[in-house]
C-alpha cells in the first residue's frame, strides 16, 4: 500500500483508523440507546430533603447572579479608578476606554473577582432569608 501524497507513511492509515473508531462508537452507542426503553418518572415531592432543595436554590441564585455582580464590580472599580487618576483617558471605564488603556494588575483582578463572588453570596443569602420569611408567613401564627 502506498502512502497518500504529501503524508508520511505512518499517517497514511489515519483516515481509516478514524473511520473505524467512529463506526465502532456509533454501533456501541446504538446498543446503549436501544437498551434504555423505560420512561423516566417525575420526582415525587418527598424525594429530596428540604435542605437539599434550599441548597440547590441558593446555588442557582449564586451562579445566576455572578455574571451580573462581576459586571457591576468591574464597572464600579473602573469608574473609581478613573476618577482617582484625575480622569486620565488611559483609565477610562469600559466602553469609553481606548486601545492604550491600563490593564489590571493581578491583585486588582483578584479583588474584583472576590468582590463579585462576595456580592453573589450576599444576594443568595438575601434570597434565602426572603424565602424563609415567606414560608413562615404562609404557615401562619
Amino acid at each position: 500500500m502506498r502512502p497518500a501524497v504529501g503524508l508520511p507513511a505512518r499517517r497514511a492509515g489515519l483516515p481509516r483508523t478514524l473511520a473505524a473508531a467512529a463506526l465502532l462508537a456509533f454501533l456501541l452507542s446504538a446498543g446503549i440507546v436501544s437498551a434504555q426503553d423505560h420512561t423516566p418518572q417525575p420526582y415525587s415531592p418527598d424525594e429530596f430533603n428540604s435542605w437539599m432543595k434550599k441548597t440547590f436554590r441558593a446555588e442557582a441564585v449564586f451562579v445566576g447572579s455572578f455574571p451580573f455582580t462581576l459586571f457591576l464590580s468591574l464597572e464600579v472599580y473602573d469608574t473609581l479608578r478613573y476618577t482617582s487618576n484625575s480622569f486620565n483617558p488611559s483609565y477610562a471605564p469600559w466602553p469609553f476606554g481606548s486601545a492604550s488603556a491600563v490593564s489590571y494588575s493581578g491583585e486588582e483582578t483578584l479583588w474584583i473577582a472576590l468582590s463579585a463572588v462576595s456580592l453573589s453570596m450576599v444576594i443568595a443569602g438575601i434570597d434565602f432569608l426572603i424565602v424563609r420569611a415567606n414560608e413562615r408567613a404562609a404557615q401562619g401564627p
